[in-house]
């Protein structure tokens, strides 16, 4: 026994090192746990600040839905007063003393300076109200709509804490209980508005509030707190709740809005069941409210709870730290702060050698901080050689010792794989940048991009050779293969013609894809515009000939034509938009002219061009400063011989030019958004143009009016609303308002069917004008969504006798689809003859009467035969 102390003490004193040094490594995890315990105090202090920001947030939203209430309760005796509602005087003074009560209730807390705003806003309502019923129950009406809204945004607020639980259930129960109770006092209010002012805009306000009404009562219905549920279900249950939705329910769906208001003594009862029923709904926001409350003081004090308890555990932690920093200061504080002073240096950046004293257990750290700094050092040379792009020397390929090093190796491997990988990606997207997808040309950005180099490398040059040139490229006939065969042998051709362009012109030209079927050629070192007029000829010839596209039979070809607009850069000029739009300009000439041919932009084009841009600054302030009028011409009835519609006819009278006529304007509106708001303002100068014709009276009472509509106007999303929105100021039915569109319309227009379907709907009858000399067969009449044709002058008015039968066969089919026929350009007894035996069934034209301003318009023009 006594011979196996000296081994027990020596092994005591051998472990002793190793002892306090495992004493020392205890720290570590100790100081961890009390950076984790920091952070869970913090987090549960802000779970405790958050439930109780949302209890400010729905205290203040409940006394603002109690202003809220309280104004939607002023309303009702104000507006029975106003319909005879007995009492409805002494109720108003009361419910005003109750709405002060509880603005003075809301003034506090968050919903302070929402009550002070509320209450000068309820001041004006009512100083207003007295003497404009109307003026003032807007004013009402759209204080109500502010509280609402900062009650539903302080709710927001309190759901946008992030809370959890119950409580966030609760909030969200609040939120649409709250909801429903605001669009049940607005009920009553906007009822006796529509009453009391009998106007359609207070009915539909009415319909929007019933309906919302009863959808956010559907919604209460589903709340997840069954209390909530069930309190709502007996406020609406009651017999005054069940009165009250008996006549409102049928206020709404009779569709009735105007007729004698209904007894005083039922709008009375009426009155007091609102108040009845929105006095028990409140209760039930206010039981909803207090669930909230609950629900957020018991998780606030939960988290202070928690809180506590871990200030607590952070306090032993920090305790037990001390405790054992004192026991081991003394063992091993010199070894181990020489090493925790080099770590720290390493921890700052600093590779240092690392002294390796001390404890074997701190020698061996020691070693190993050692091998760590020579492996970062291997690293650090790693790191500096791929950030100065030497990727391929010896220093990155040698990979750091041990298993580590196979890690940070492996790492290293796949940083140089994905640096090469981001290049090739970089300089794949810059290509699809850069480039069209489907035909691999420069798209537009890059065609603007290497025009503008190549014309500063033309400025820095002298000569002829300072010039650039650039053909612009338009495709005819391509949308006809597109409808014909479909989009993708479109894409086929159009790969087809950019390779057969680009093997056309010189290996310096560049051909590049503007868009759809728009190419463009840029050719520097231009001498002269025959070189790229015979360029373009070239071009015209290449793209011309026949393409045989896949999946056609073997047999059969397409064709396509080109129209080309070249122009030429100017000695110093540095605008690549510039020289695009000359060449696009010379296009639109090239196009007019006839297709297939080369047009330069030249000074005759540059000045038609300046001339038409004076044009359209002249024509847009004069729509602005009222220049602009409408001219009617009627339109005769050949049944009865009275003028049954007008045709609006757009006249400028433009200061210092006197009347101008149409097509010296229109065809430069045309070009531009202008027409859409020529077409927006002879909408609704026509609509109200019937309307003072319907006040004056007499035989131009009822007429009906056609309004010309350009396809540009029509292919807009925004037509629908233009035409509703003159129907709507006018207050003129739609029946009485003819849309007029041309044939070709038709046809290059693709939304133009589904907006002509679109105004049918609606009530807009819709005419073809000028048909005969479009596209539009007989047989497609079936088919269009139109309810009148206007036979072109041309047949009207032409000697031939085929023309004659050709008029007699188009009112026979116009007739045979149901469709109305209007003869265009009567000037002749004769021709009114050949009409009338035709059975057409209405006329226009000199022989009647020419356009002329809404006041010249006779009051009946009668047809003599």
């Amino acid at each position: 026994m006594t011979a196996s102390h000296p081994a027990r003490a020596r092994t005591t004193r051998k472990s002793r090192p190793l002892q306090s040094t495992l004493l020392g490594l205890v720290l570590v995890p100790v100081l961890g746990l009390s950076a984790v315990a920091a952070v869970s105090v913090d987090d549960r202090l802000g779970h405790a600040r958050d439930a109780e920001t949302a209890l400010a947030e729905v205290q203040a939203a409940v006394a603002l839905d109690g202003l809220r209430s309280a104004v939607a309760q002023e309303v009702v005796p104000v507006l029975g007063a106003n319909l005879g509602v007995v009492g409805g005087q002494a109720a108003a003074v009361d419910s005003t003393v109750a709405t002060d009560t509880a603005v003075t209730t809301a003034a506090s807390g968050l919903a302070a300076d929402t009550a002070r705003e509320a209450a000068l806003a309820l001041h004006a309502a009512r100083e207003t109200i007295r003497t404009d019923l109307d003026a003032g129950y807007s004013r009402y009406d759209d204080l109500l709509a502010d509280l609402a809204g900062e009650v539903n945004g302080h709710l927001r607020t309190a759901r946008a804490l992030g809370l959890d639980g119950e409580l966030a259930t609760a909030l969200a129960d609040l939120q649409r209980t709250s909801r429903a109770t605001g669009l049940a006092s607005l009920e009553i209010s906007s009822y006796l508005a529509t009453v009391a002012r009998a106007q359609t805009v207070d009915r539909a306000q009415f319909l929007k509030v019933w309906g919302a009404y009863r959808q956010a009562a559907a919604d209460v219905s589903t709340l997840s707190e069954p209390a909530v549920v069930a309190a709502w279900r007996a406020a609406t249950g009651t017999q005054a709740a069940r009165q009250l939705a008996e006549v409102l329910d049928s206020a709404a769906l009779d569709g009735t809005s105007g007729g004698a208001p209904p007894d005083p003594a039922d709008l009375t009862a009426l009155a007091l069941d609102a108040a009845q029923r929105d006095e028990d709904l409140r209760e039930v926001l206010t039981g909803a409210a207090a669930n909230v409350v609950d629900q957020a003081q018991r998780q606030s004090d939960e988290a202070r709870g928690q809180l506590q308890r871990l200030l607590v555990l952070c306090g032993l932690v920090v305790a037990a730290t001390l405790t054992g920093t004192l026991v081991v200061r003394r063992v091993i504080a010199g070894p181990l702060g020489r090493l925790a002073g080099q770590a720290r240096a390493v921890a700052a950046g600093e590779l240092v050698d690392v002294s390796e004293n001390g404890p074997t257990e701190v020698r061996v750290v020691a070693q190993g901080l050692s091998a760590a700094v020579d492996s970062l050092r291997q690293v650090r040379a790693q790191a500096r050689a791929i950030a100065a792009g030497d990727l391929d020397s010896e220093v990155v390929r040698t990979p750091v010792p041990g298993p580590l090093g196979e890690v940070v190796h492996a790492s290293v491997t796949q940083v140089l794989a994905a640096f090469h990988e981001r290049e090739r990606l970089q300089a794949d997207l810059a290509h699809q940048a850069a480039h069209d997808a489907l035909t691999e040309l420069p798209n537009r950005a890059q065609t603007l991009e290497l025009a503008g180099r190549a014309l500063h490398r033309a400025a820095r040059q002298h000569g002829n050779g300072g010039r650039v040139g650039l053909l612009f490229v338009d495709l005819d006939h391509f949308k006809a293969v597109n409808d014909s065969f479909g989009h993708a042998a479109g894409d086929e051709l159009l790969r087809t013609v950019a390779t057969r362009m680009h093997d056309t012109v010189r290996g310096g030209d560049v051909v590049c894809r503007l868009g759809g079927d728009e190419f463009v050629v840029l050719v520097e070192g231009v001498e002269d515009e025959k070189g790229l007029v015979d360029l373009g000829q070239r071009l015209i010839a290449a793209v011309s000939a026949p393409v045989a596209l896949a999946g056609l039979p073997q047999a059969q070809h397409v064709r396509v034509g080109a129209s080309i607009g070249v122009a030429v850069s100017a000695p110093g000029a540095l605008d690549a938009e510039r020289l695009v739009q000359d060449a696009d300009a010379a296009v639109y000439r090239a196009k007019n002219a006839g297709r297939g041919i080369v047009e330069v932009f030249d000074d005759e084009l540059r000045a038609e061009l300046s001339a038409r841009s004076e044009l359209e600054t002249a024509l847009r302030h004069g729509l602005e400063t009222g220049e602009l009028v409408l001219y009617y011409q009627p339109v005769l009835d050949l049944e009865t011989g009275r003028t049954r519609s007008v045709e609006a006819l757009v006249r400028w009278q433009r200061p210092g030019h006197g009347l101008v006529p149409p097509d010296a304007f229109i065809p430069v509106a045309e070009a531009s958004s202008l027409i859409c708001d020529l077409g927006r303002w002879a909408l609704a100068e026509a609509t109200a143009q019937l309307v003072r014709w319907d006040r004056e009276g007499g035989e131009r009472t009822g007429l009906g009016v056609a309004v010309n509509i350009s396809g540009r106007h029509l292919a807009q999303a925004h037509l629908l609303d233009d035409v509703t929105d003159a129907l709507t100021a006018s207050g003129v039915v739609p029946s009485r308002l003819t849309i007029e569109i041309t044939e070709t319309v038709l046809v290059d227009e693709p939304l133009a069917l589904e907006h002509l379907r679109s105004l049918r709907e609606i009530g807009v009858r819709v005419a073809i004008d000028d048909f005969g000399t479009g596209y539009t067969s007989i047989g497609q009449l079936s088919r269009l969504p139109v309810d009148v044709l206007k036979i072109d002058r041309s047949f009207v008015s032409s000697p031939d006798a085929g023309h004659a039968d050709l008029v007699r066969l188009l009112i026979s089919a116009a007739h045979s689809f149901s469709l109305g026929v209007v003869a265009e350009g009567v000037e002749e007894d004769t021709q009114l003859s050949a009409l009338l035996a035709a059975s057409c069934d209405a006329a226009q034209g000199y022989l009647f009467a020419r356009p002329v301003p809404a006041a010249d318009l006779p009051a009946a023009s009668i047809l003599v035969t």
